[in-house]
């Protein structure tokens, strides 16, 4: 497979001012060097407590936030150097299914206004090619177009989802970025939307970048897994190799809390002490130390560096 987004050192800050004139005093390092690529087809989980940055990198990578620093290489072409309308025309290969699925949708538009605002936007349609597009991605996504004069409060959390993932396939698009698009769900409604994203890869061969904090879902749905961790991703492994053998004490951490199926099966859990360090003012060294059970007195000076431990494998931990 070849690679379709690359991103390189990508960085997102942001300066916290203080007192009567806004002057700039420390800096919120939301996204701090991240580094990746995504090969075509492929659908990487990017996993990581809340406040690690996940949400931030990804909606900077699709200029919805405005990157700081770095590269983002889209089929080799940096999209940091569009101007406005290059990345307007530019957008249709990069859509997003956001979290919320009742907040990321008009209150006061109907599904069809939804749905065929994005048909206005880039192609000129009659209002019967607009009707016959609108229906054709209900069906797709499972909804019935009988629906499609009805507002958003009038479907369930599920099917609000499907047309949040309907607006993002209607200018087929090469990669999603989706946002946590099934946290807000039933669990019996998350195995629905999971399978429809799954389904709807496959039909229209998607790439995704799915953000998550459920490990279970992560590990249905994914191919590759990067953690995150105050900013920086510090693993990175295929799905498979990550659960079976995780590498950084964070990781293994994350997985220990992980429900095993077995009742009777034991894991040894792993309770991390303290709370996550403030981004405006994080340790001195690996920022994970202050809570790491298998830290070193060198942990606390050196930060350490990206290392591939094995082929499509990195970590960044001063164990390795």
């Amino acid at each position: 497979m070849s690679v379709l987004l690359e991103v390189r050192n990508l960085k997102k800050h942001y300066p916290v001012r203080k007192g009567f004139f806004g002057r700039t005093g420390a800096v919120v390092k939301a996204v701090d060097g991240v580094s990746l690529s995504i090969e075509t087809g492929e659908t990487l989980a990017i996993v990581g407590e809340s406040g690690c940055g996940k949400s931030t990198m990804g909606r900077s990578i699709l200029r919805l936030i405005e990157p700081t620093d770095g590269e983002i290489l889209f089929e080799q072409e940096d999209i940091r150097k569009l101007n406005p309308e290059q990345m307007r025309r530019f957008r249709t290969k990069m859509q997003i299914v956001f979290q919320d699925p009742y907040a990321s949708l008009d209150p006061r538009w109907t599904i069809q206004k939804i749905l065929e605002e994005p048909f206005r936007l880039y192609e000129k349609l009659s209002a019967p090619e607009l009707k016959e597009r609108v229906e054709q991605l209900m069906q797709v996504v499972g909804l019935s177009p009988y629906h499609a004069d009805r507002f958003p409060h009038e479907f369930s959390g599920g099917q609000r989802q499907r047309i949040g993932i309907a607006r993002a396939l209607a200018l087929k698009p090469q990669f999603v970025v989706c946002d946590e698009p099934v946290s807000a769900l039933d669990v019996s409604i998350r195995a629905q939307v999971l399978n429809l994203m799954e389904d709807l890869q496959e039909q229209y061969s998607l790439t995704y970048m799915f953000i998550s904090h459920d490990l279970s879902v992560v590990k249905f749905i994914s191919d590759r897994v990067g953690v995150m961790y105050l900013g920086r991703l510090v693993e990175l492994a295929p799905t498979d190799e990550l659960f079976a053998e995780p590498l950084h004490p964070y990781t293994k951490a994350l997985i220990s809390a992980l429900p095993l199926p077995d009742p009777e099966a034991k894991r040894e859990r792993i309770i991390l002490s303290g709370d996550v360090p403030n981004p405006q003012n994080p340790p001195s060294g690996c920022a994970f130390h202050s809570r790491c059970p298998s830290a070193r007195p060198e942990c606390k000076s050196v930060t350490p560096e990206w290392k591939e431990v094995s082929p499509g494998r990195g970590v960044a931990c001063l164990l390795y």
